[in-house]
């Protein structure tokens, strides 16, 4: 039977080559973006960002449509960043909260949109970082991205214990250009692998366990 997959925010960069690995791995894709994406065996349901709200993505998205992966890899940056950190550089709040209804938001309301018809054989990822950890006190310039990243881990681990399926998170641990096509290849394979003993957990592009 042919796998069914929602991507969000798989079209350009490395998420582009991730989606065309799991289309040539058999895979019917719906992918939510906002570039112009184009590849046998995806659906390309371009949108605005900008414009999207709750109601839209639910018009775009039936509830009684049954995917075997569900994988979020959007990525609006995040603020506050070490500019808007800086005296006298403020940050407009509705664009913090803009970042914050992609980033993390949005996964919420899709899952629970789609809650009919997700099973114990759903798979449901986002994409993570390491920032979240906090270790690398040089990287605060990137404190929106790693706090909605944080967010988005503990959102994983609460639905993993209330819902079906199996919710998990990926450490891609760095995105070299050169590597796109391989780092694609190894993170469809550790996601392949992936079943509901590791729900909850993070686990790195190289197949361990990382949180």
């Amino acid at each position: 039977m042919t796998k069914k997959a929602l991507l969000v925010g798989c079209g350009s960069k490395w998420g582009a080559q991730f989606t065309k690995n799991l289309s040539d791995n058999g895979y019917q894709i719906d992918l939510i973006t906002g570039s112009n994406f184009d590849y046998p065996g995806v659906n390309t349901i371009k949108i605005n960002w900008f414009n999207l709200n709750v109601e839209k993505i639910k018009e775009l998205l039936s509830n009684s449509k049954k995917y075997d992966l569900i994988f979020f890899n959007q990525n609006s940056g995040g603020a506050p960043n070490d500019h808007y950190l800086k005296p006298y550089n403020d940050l407009d709040i509705d664009q913090w909260n803009f970042h914050n209804w992609i980033n993390c938001q949005l996964p919420y309301v899709i899952i629970k949109h789609l809650t009919p018809s997700i099973d114990s054989s759903t798979k449901i990822g986002w994409m993570m970082t390491g920032l979240i950890v906090g270790h690398e006190v040089d990287k605060f310039q990137y404190a929106g991205y790693a706090c909605v990243k944080s967010a988005n881990l503990h959102i994983m681990r609460g639905f993993s214990q209330f819902h079906p399926g199996t919710f998990f998170a990926i450490n891609p641990m760095w995105f070299p250009i050169d590597d796109y096509e391989k780092d694609a290849v190894q993170i469809i394979k550790v996601i392949d692998g992936i079943d509901n003993s590791l729900s909850g957990k993070v686990i790195s592009k190289d197949g361990s366990v990382w949180l």
